[in-house]
């Protein structure tokens, strides 16, 4: 049995009910099973043209191809198998790249002879809707997963400026700060870029693409914009860095503390209002120096002397003193920083 050679193909995906939800293995009138399994037909014919179940090769990960897509496959030992029987199945093993396109590659009936009016009524499956999707720009010793819809994973690195013109297609949107930070590591998840009509090479970019985290080393990342600039903005600091940019972000300790430490500082950058033990908080906080200088002005005041009305004197310094009191207590609260009552 070990001598026994394993079998090669070309298949192209056939539409399948099965893939996408559990079926019991007696329910498709076998005993083998089946579970992620596709329905294909061999190109080359050098089998059969019948009709194959096939398995993924990897169950860890999910890359499943669609309809009028190729899959290169393979035979081989299934699930029943014992030292003694060999038992036979068919695995695919991943998606040939047809028609060089990130979002789907089908070719469809290229496995039987169909007629152009029947290809025509082909379609990838059931819910997938195509869309224009460039692919990633690799830079060398990049290791990039891509789904089709625009969203990736770049395990990549700082890349030396000095490369020959038109190397690349395009310039990454990170920079290393020396020369000796060329090679530094940088992973970037992005998610939502701007769709491209030509297969064109695209970089992520933290301004536009519609969501994304960076997690750096030493670069600079370039294209960041804030609400309200600082003097410690992104692009400014070459250190590692855990950026995250979206329309919303959200972060929830569902048990515990949700901690946010800083060995410097931590701001609050925004525009608008802050809005402490909920979002219905209407209280306004106060302005620290405002009330400190209401508080000496009181002091001062009382100890100007004097009594107020009830029969004695306020000297004209202290009534002076309280129509400064009177003044600033205008600002004392802030417009923008609310405090919910407990």
């Amino acid at each position: 049995m070990s001598d026994m050679a394993i079998e090669w193909d070309v298949a192209e995906v056939l539409e399948y009910d099965y893939t996408y939800r559990y079926i019991e293995p007696t329910q498709i009138n076998s005993n083998v099973d089946k579970l992620f399994a596709l329905k294909v037909r061999s190109v080359s014919g050098y089998f059969n043209n019948n009709v194959l179940i096939v398995k993924p090769s990897n169950i860890n990960l999910k890359q499943i191809p669609l309809v009028g897509e190729f899959v290169l496959i393979y035979k081989t030992f299934n699930e029943q198998s014992t030292s003694t029987k060999w038992r036979e199945a068919w695995y695919y093993v991943t998606s040939i790249d047809v028609q060089s396109s990130i979002n789907e590659n089908m070719l469809p009936g290229l496995s039987d002879g169909l007629t152009q009016e029947e290809i025509d009524k082909i379609v990838p499956g059931k819910t997938f809707q195509r869309k224009s999707v460039g692919p990633l720009q690799p830079y060398e010793g990049d290791y990039i997963l891509e789904g089709r819809s625009g969203n990736s994973i770049r395990f990549g690195s700082s890349i030396n400026t000095t490369y020959p013109e038109k190397y690349y297609y395009t310039k990454p949107s990170w920079v290393s700060p020396r020369s000796e930070n060329d090679g530094d590591p940088i992973i970037i998840l992005s998610n939502g870029r701007h769709v491209t009509q030509h297969k064109q090479f695209l970089v992520e970019n933290i301004e536009w693409d519609a969501s994304s985290l960076y997690l750096t080393s030493t670069q600079i990342i370039n294209h960041l914009s804030l609400s309200k600039d600082l003097t410690i903005h992104p692009t400014s600091f070459a250190g590692s860095q855990f950026i995250g940019n979206a329309d919303r972000i959200v972060l929830r300790a569902k048990k515990d503390v949700a901690v946010i430490d800083s060995e410097m500082a931590i701001v609050l950058n925004t525009p608008g209002e802050i809005y402490i033990g909920g979002e219905d908080a209407d209280e306004s906080m106060v302005h620290g120096l405002v009330l400190h200088q209401i508080i000496e002005l009181l002091v001062r005041a009382i100890g100007a002397g004097g009594t107020g009305p009830g029969g004695a004197v306020v000297s004209t310094n202290a009534a002076a003193l309280l129509g400064q009191v009177q003044d600033l207590l205008v600002d004392m609260n802030s417009t923008n920083y609310k405090i919910k009552k407990t």
